[in-house]
């Protein structure tokens, strides 16, 4: 969905912590907020951290950190998009121990190495980790527009203030409260993201984590130059945290390369106390990644909201736009008819004058005219009568369950619909047909079968459902017909 409001919210959430920010489309920082999350309360530290947030009017995005996705560099024979989409889908599942309904993937074009050929960072990441969050921010009054990597926004913040020679490569080592994100970046975007487990709480725990931040930093180069043949030429840390000092030396004797500090504190656009809110609020913690992302929303490539979300909200897209072209066409004939009966009313005028004899063949233009109105009202009916099947999906998804999915829905010319699919149990179907009973929108609903199977080793019920949409209140035909009686009679 594209991302362009005026102001971006920004979101990043786990069990124990939430991180909201605030920015403008140019990525200035007007409000940052961080709030520990009791166990259990993600929903209500949400409600109460946007406190004072614009968002009824701003664009939220979910915020998907690097710990909870897989990434892998490859190389995939075309420079289609669709093509890619179609290559990666295929290929997915072989980069995670899970099945491909159980997980959601995008990707980051880098580049083309070689005719015909584009270089990619495919981006998966489980489904249930993206739908809990996407419940816990609607649960908190929140319908989210986007869900964006956390390392392709910070990859591209950097990349725009470092600027870097085309070609040339670099990397990020981002130290968190538990987790530290390697990235390496070229041309803008990152082209390898790798989490390590150790953030600031370890290393304060332990000193000796340290050296496992240099271990894997290194392991992640090496990997990255035997699948690519190339290395970053610096490597930056995005914090100085006093946790960490010394870390840059470590690195550059470890990696044999440029290591510099640029905390993103210095380079961060926002409001007055932006800066010294972070000096004190965001000493353990992180706000690079809610900064990252919003001040670079609108180049971020890879959106992982679930597919089903995006059909949805094409369709009510869709509907809006017919919505706009029926009330544009009725406008234009609107016009076209006051302009007609304004050509009536002045003729009409003459009549009464006593021309009624000299200008007698002017009644064949009133009936022309009558003729265009009665079209217009056929045209009218049409137009609303086709926003039914807009309605029964909306009306579907209302009432569909968490518990169930639909595995297909068809509908012939008659208005009947056949939907299938699977539940968690046989009681949520029948409570489920009872619900399409009472919905004013279907008629002569109909269980047509019920199964009962296993499906990845749990028992469901599969069942296939047929019903009619209900018939508009006034058809086309009959107005237009009583308006032709009421025409005749008044003749």
């Amino acid at each position: 969905m594209p991302l362009n409001q005026a102001k971006l919210i920004t979101i990043s959430f786990t069990a124990s912590l939430v991180k909201i920010a605030q920015l403008t489309r140019a990525g200035v920082v007007e409000k940052l907020v961080q709030k520990p999350v009791p166990e259990g309360a993600v929903e209500a530290t949400l409600r109460e951290a946007l406190a004072g947030f614009q968002v009824k009017s701003a664009g939220i995005i979910c915020v998907l950190p690097g710990d909870v996705a897989t990434t892998k560099y490859l190389e995939v024979p075309s420079s289609s998009k669709e093509e890619i989409e179609s290559i990666l889908a295929l290929q997915a599942s072989r980069h995670t121990p899970f099945n491909k309904d159980e997980i959601l993937t995008s990707y980051i074009k880098i580049g083309s190495p070689r005719p015909n050929f584009s270089s990619v960072l495919l981006i998966v990441v489980k489904r249930d980790a993206v739908k809990e969050k996407l419940t816990a921010l609607r649960g908190a009054g929140l319908s989210t527009d986007a869900v964006l990597f956390a390392p392709e926004g910070v990859a591209r913040f950097y990349s725009r203030e470092v600027n870097p020679k085309k070609g040339e490569k670099f990397a990020l080592v981002d130290v968190g409260a538990r987790h530290t994100t390697f990235i390496v970046v070229g041309d803008g975007v990152p082209i390898m993201s790798r989490d390590i487990p150790v953030g600031v709480e370890n290393i304060a725990a332990d000193p000796g984590a340290l050296a496992q931040i240099v271990l894997e930093s290194k392991a992640s180069i090496d990997a990255f130059q035997q699948e690519t043949s190339s290395r970053p030429r610096s490597v930056i840390l995005t914090t100085n945290h006093a946790a960490i000092a010394g870390l840059e030396v470590s690195l550059a004797e470890a990696l044999a390369c440029k290591v510099e500090i640029i905390p993103y504190g210095r380079i961060v656009k926002g409001v007055k106390g932006l800066k010294e809110q972070l000096a004190r609020d965001f000493v353990d913690v992180s706000a690079l990644d809610v900064i990252a992302v919003g001040a670079m929303a609108g180049k971020c490539a890879a959106d992982l909201v679930p597919q089903e979300i995006k059909d949805q909200r094409s369709i009510v897209e869709k509907g809006h736009e017919t919505m706009k072209a029926g009330v544009f066409i009725l406008l234009i004939l609107a016009f076209v008819g006051a302009g007609l009966l304004s050509r009536v009313y002045f003729k009409d005028l003459f009549l009464k004058q006593n021309l009624l004899g000299k200008y007698s063949d002017q009644k064949k233009e009133v009936g022309l005219l009558e003729n265009m109105i009665n079209k217009t009202r056929v045209l009218r009916e049409y137009l609303r009568a086709r926003q039914l099947p807009l309605e029964a999906i909306r009306e579907l998804y209302r009432i569909v369950p968490d518990e169930m999915y639909l595995s297909s829905i068809t509908m012939d010319d008659t208005g009947t619909i056949s939907l299938t699919g699977i539940s968690d149990s046989m009681s949520k179907v029948f409570a489920f047909v009872t619900a399409l009973e009472e919905s004013p929108l279907f008629e002569n609903v109909k269980t047509k079968s019920t199964t009962a199977k296993k499906e990845r080793s749990k028992d469901v019920a599969a069942f296939e459902i047929v019903l009619k949409l209900s018939s508009p209140s006034d058809s086309p035909a009959e107005k237009t017909q009583d308006d032709a009686g009421v025409s005749k009679q008044g003749k």
